[in-house]
C-alpha cells in the first residue's frame, strides 16, 4: 500500500462529511477500521469509499448492471427511450392501488423523466439507496431487446462469481 491509501482522521471526515472527532469515535466503536502510527489514527482510503457507497446486494447490483446497459440507447434515441418508460408508468399506474407503495414508486418516476435524460442518467447509474430503490421499479423495460438483456445477464454472472466468490 501506498501513503495514498491511507488517510488521516482530518481527510477522512472531509470525505464522509463529517466532523474529525465523528471519524475518532467511528474508529473507536470499531465502525470504521483503522491502524494507529504512534498517537494518530490512519484509515484506508478504500474502507472510506465503502462507508460514501455502500455494497450493493446482488439483486440491486443486477439492476444497476441492467440500467447501465440501457444507457447507450438513452444517449443514442433519449426521446424514444423516455416515450417507452413513459407509457409503461401510464399503463401500470392503471393497475395498481393509487395508495400502493407501487404507485408512489411510479410517480418518483414521472417527475425524475419529467427532468429529462439528465434527471434520469443519475437515478439509472446511482448506487445510493433511492436510485437502487427506484430501479426495482423501473418503468424502461422493452428499451433493451432479450438478446441485449441475456448478454447483459451473463456477463453480470461472470462478473458477480469472479468479484463476489472469495466473499
Amino acid at each position: 500500500m501506498t501513503t495514498n491509501d491511507w488517510l488521516t482522521t482530518g481527510e477522512t471526515a472531509t470525505m464522509l462529511g463529517v466532523s474529525r472527532q465523528h471519524v475518532v469515535d467511528l474508529c473507536d466503536r470499531g465502525e470504521l477500521p483503522c491502524t494507529r502510527a504512534g498517537t494518530h489514527r490512519r484509515i484506508r482510503r478504500s474502507d472510506v469509499e465503502r462507508m460514501i457507497t455502500p455494497l450493493l446486494t446482488r439483486e440491486q447490483e443486477k439492476s444497476l448492471w441492467l440500467h447501465r446497459a440501457l444507457l447507450g440507447h438513452l444517449m443514442i434515441e433519449p426521446a424514444s427511450v423516455l416515450d417507452t418508460a413513459r407509457s409503461n408508468l401510464s399503463s401500470w399506474k392503471s393497475i395498481h392501488r393509487e395508495d400502493g407503495m407501487a404507485t408512489s414508486y411510479l410517480q418518483r418516476w414521472e417527475q425524475v423523466i419529467e427532468g429529462g435524460v439528465d434527471s434520469v442518467v443519475p437515478v439509472l447509474v446511482g448506487t445510493d439507496e433511492v436510485s437502487s430503490e427506484l430501479r426495482q421499479n423501473s418503468p424502461f423495460a422493452g428499451v433493451l431487446s432479450d438478446i441485449e438483456r441475456r448478454q447483459v445477464l451473463r456477463s453480470f454472472r461472470e462478473h458477480w462469481d469472479g468479484e463476489h466468490a472469495a466473499a
